[in-house]
Formats: structure tokens, sequence, C-alpha cells
């Protein structure tokens, strides 16, 4: 229907006998050109060939496949399931035996996305016979774990945003992969860095992870090429000697888990660069010892801020707190919440002030500024280069256009896990891969994404909007209270969601207002009295029980 008036006629069969009675999709494609004469042929080829095919292969799924022949404008209009089972090969040999194909996803970081992500791949080659993946997880660092690999780099340049005393804002119970269930168990419910991180091994080690991952391997360039494929290049350290090897590949699918702590965003303020104390931003904190007995300002009140300012304002003189929706200071001991911090005046005095109300106010003495301030989407590997039109602007914090927050709209063999935050990122990423899988193959169940033109104009409508919360471009990917139906939406395009995956979710919610509720009554620079509560899931029920809580007794809810 586009140029040369090009013409896609398709027919799904949802279940041909493929004499084990299992059902298989049978798409037909036929690419007629200007006459309408030329689609009567086409329609008499199509029966005749329908007809032959039926009889003839009735055993067995055949795909008649024609893409080159099809133009990439008509192939706009062509579902992107219809597209993918076009670029397959056939399902049988010619001898009346079933073939194999393998397809090779490349997966971008070993962190928690990653690890599922690979996970996801590798489950579906012991469910699909037809259809198996060579699966790649190029890890830049010499583990897994992502953000929650610790480092002690007090001596040198800190550039991970993990810090020592860190303990989760989360619930294990609620952070767990749905495969791999954690907690319940009457111990402490809000874990260290290093407890999860043996989580996550655990997690690799009983999938059988490791042996897909490409340990020190730094990606630096990714492309998609003519034929719709992705060439990734990455660079290895070779030996002792320190020798930097390049590699190349080209893999049908890449999936990009690469994270989002590693640009740190801090505000252009006024006078920022006259002051003449410490400036960090919250990736560079590792304990609060170098502040004892200092005035500290911390600009961000969102879990890291309230949390390094807690720790700091146990040994410093005075800590202020800036956050965006305080219309008026507040002092609680040795902290004091204020109104965002606007600018630093010529003797160094730190202005605060909001638009709600006319009253300013000044904090003289100030010894340093830490921002947590959060952070940049970054794609360093994503240029000019990739032939991959990719928007991620320093300050808006919206990556585009990414149809679902999840694939490419334009190229959705590429695609994007752990983008949305405020989250509960473990089960989100969990559920994200398996519906990227499920567009990899062909569907029996779940739902197909729309055509491109589709995709394009809701991820435009997605980022032009502000995201599901409809507020400023930067809270685009902040899904909040949003998440719960979008893991819906997700389970039901991979056709995952059934009354296990409900409850599961449901559970999920009920875990996490609770735990926000209780997270949000605490002061700043009080007792971290949320952090002791300990809970136990119960999916029958789509809720849990308390079993332990500073705030009151063992109770179910």
């Amino acid at each position: 229907q586009q140029k040369n008036r090009g013409f896609v006629i398709y027919l799904e069969l949802e279940a041909i006998n493929r004499g084990d009675g299992s059902p298989h999709l049978l798409p037909f494609f036929f690419f007629t050109m200007s006459s309408s004469r030329a689609v009567v042929s086409s329609t008499i080829l199509f029966v005749l060939l329908y007809a032959t095919c039926s009889s003839a292969f009735q055993s067995k799924a055949t795909i008649f496949r024609l893409s080159r022949t099809i133009s990439k404008a008509t192939a706009a209009a062509v579902p992107s399931r219809i597209l993918a089972s076009m670029s397959m090969s056939t399902n049988s040999n010619g001898n009346g035996e079933d073939c194999i194909q393998t397809k090779k996803v490349g997966i971008i970081g070993g962190g928690a996305a990653g690890l599922a992500t690979a996970r996801a791949f590798l489950r579906e080659n012991e469910l699909n016979q037809n259809t198996q993946y060579d699966v790649t997880v190029l890890e830049s660092r010499d583990s897994i774990g992502g953000i929650w690999k610790y480092e002690d780099q007090t001596k040198t340049e800190k550039n991970r945003p993990m810090y020592r005393n860190l303990r989760t804002n989360l619930p294990k119970e609620l952070m767990a992969y749905r495969e791999l269930p954690w907690g319940s168990d009457g111990e402490a419910s809000y874990v260290t860095h290093k407890d999860v991180l043996e989580y996550l091994e655990a997690y690799a080690n009983k999938f059988d992870l490791l042996k897909c991952i490409s340990f020190g391997s730094s990606v630096k360039q990714l492309t998609v090429l003519d034929d719709d494929q992705i060439s990734l290049e990455w660079t290895t350290n070779a030996g002792e000697d320190g020798n930097v090897e390049t590699h190349k590949e080209t893999f049908d699918n890449v999936c990009v888990c690469n994270g989002h702590y590693a640009r740190p965003a801090i505000p252009k303020l006024e006078g920022l660069d006259t002051f003449h104390g410490d400036i960090i931003h919250a990736i560079e904190y590792d304990n609060a010892q170098p502040y004892a007995g200092k005035t500290v300002v911390c600009v961000g009140a969102k879990p890291s801020g309230l949390d390094i300012s807690r720790e700091i304002g146990l040994v410093a003189k005075h800590v202020y707190l800036s956050d965006s929706a305080c219309d008026k200071m507040q002092t609680f001991g040795n902290v004091s919440l204020m109104p965002r911090m606007q600018s630093v005046d010529e003797n160094g005095g730190v202005h605060f002030s909001s638009p709600r109300s006319a009253e300013e106010h000044v904090a003289v003495d100030i010894d340093a500024i830490v921002f947590c301030s959060g952070y940049d989407y970054d794609f360093p590997f994503i240029n000019e280069k990739s032939n991959l039109e990719l928007q991620f602007t320093p300050g808006e914090r919206r990556v585009q256009p990414l149809y679902e927050q999840t694939w490419h709209a334009r190229c959705p063999s590429v695609s994007f896990i752990g983008i949305p935050h405020s989250i509960v990122p473990f089960p989100l990423c969990e559920i994200q891969a398996a519906a990227i899988v499920s567009q990899t193959r062909q569907q029996i169940n779940g739902i197909p994404l729309p055509c491109l033109s589709d995709r394009l104009a809701a991820a435009s409508e997605d980022a032009a909007s502000g995201g599901p919360n409809g507020a400023r471009v930067q809270e685009t990917h902040n899904l909040a209270s949003h998440q719960w139906d979008f893991c819906r939406k997700l389970a039901k395009i991979s056709g995952d969601y059934d009354d296990e995956m409900e409850k599961f979710i449901a559970t999920n919610k009920a875990i996490y207002d609770r735990s926000g509720q209780e997270r949000k009554s605490m002061i700043p620079g009080g007792d971290d009295v949320y952090r002791e509560t300990r809970f136990r899931r119960d999916d029958e029920n789509q809720s849990y029980e308390i079993l332990y809580s500073k705030t009151e007794t063992k109770s179910t809810v």
C-alpha cells in the first residue's frame, strides 16, 4: 500500500496439525505490483499454493518466505510478529524432518537486568525445540552483579553508586525474581548490598547463566545493518600484559541492559562554580566519615538523598536536605529539610526557596555539597554511526523512541531492559525479558507488537506526554504506581499472564505499598525504623504477613 502500490497478503492458520497435535502459525506472503489485475492473479496463486501445501504438508508446518521482495515501506504495515517469522528458517528440511533454527542474541550488561534477560532466552531453549538461542552476555567487569558489586574505592576515584553501608529500601521478599523466591524466613527483609550480590550469584548459578557471559568485555559500538541484524564491537583485555583485543560479531537481537546509574546528573545552579567547599555527586559517596563535624548540603530527597543525609547526620555538625517538594524549612535534630536549592552567593551562602512560597532561606558556612540528584541515561556505544535513531539528551532523562518503554519503536530487534525507574527492578526486568523473547519467535499465545507506524505513534505520545504520570518529560520513565499495570500488559504480550502471574503482581503491590508507607513516615535524620520490619509473602491471598515490626505487633494484612 506504499510505493508502486505494493500489497502484502497473508494468512495465519492457528492450528495446523504438525503430527504432534500442537498448533502452529502458517503465514503466506505475496508482494504484487501496480495493477489490480496483479492483485487478482496473486490471490488465485495464493489459493492454489494454500491448497497444495495443505494436502502435501498437512503433517508438518511449512513457512513460505518472500522477505527479500517486500519493501521496507510496505513492511511498515505488517505486524512485527509476521515480519519476525519472515526472517526465520523453514521448519522443514525437505525430508519431513524438523530443523532447529538458531538465533544469535547479544546482551549488553551482566547486572540484574542482563541476568534476567539471559535466563529468559535460555529458558525458551528448554521449551521450544524449533528455535534455539545462542546467547552472549557482554559484561565490562570481571564479575556479575552490576551496581550491586561493591568495591572499596576510597583510595581511587569512585565511579559506582554503591556505598559501604547501604541497605536496600525494598524488602527482599519484594525484590526477588519470580523464578527464585527470596526471604519470608523471619530474617531481616531489608538487606545489605552483599546480600543482594549473593542472591544474584545464586540466581546465575541456579540457571547456569555464567556459561554465556563474556567478562571484561566493554562494548564500543552498536550498529544496525541494512538487513536489520545488529553488529556489536567490543574490547577485552588479553592476558597479563594488558593487550586489548577487539571483537566484532553480528546478532539477530540485541538487548541493552547497561543500567542507568553511570552518568551523574548535576543541575546547573547560579554561583555553583564559585563555591569553595567540596562538591560531589552521590556516585562518589562511600561513607560519612569525611563529613564529621562539618556542615553539609544534600541536594535531592529521593531514597538515596534521604539515606545519605541520615548517615552523614550521624557525624556532621548540621545537614541541610534540599527537597523540591518542600515549601518551608523544617528542622529535626541536626537535619533541616529545605525547599529546592536555587543558588550559591559570592560569600558561599546557599539559597533555598519554593515557587509555592515567597520565603527564602540561606544556609551559611557550608563545607560540602552532595548532589543526590539522580542520573542521566547513557549509551556510549550508540552514536551517529549506529544507524539507529535514539535520543537520550542529558537533563531530559528520557529515551526515545521506545515502544512500551522496552523496544526501539523503529527497530524492535534492539530492546532496552530496565529503563523505567521508581519501580521494583528485578521482577519487572524478568517480565520485560519474557515479553522481548516472545517477539523473536512465532507465538501461539500472547500479543504481537503492532506495525511500525503504530509503534512510532505510541512512542511519540509516551515521550511527549511525560509517561504514564503525564508530568514533566523528565518523568517519562517514572512508573511508580503504574508499574503494576505495566507488568500486566507485558505479561499479556508474552502470553504469561494468568492467575498465578496476577497473584505475583498483586502481592508485590501489597508489599510495595506497605513498605513505601512506612518509609515515607520516617522523618529526615530520624531512626531508620522501617527497615526493621520483616515480611512473609502470601501469594495465594495476594497479601503478606508482618513477622516483626517496631511500630506494631505481628499481623496479617
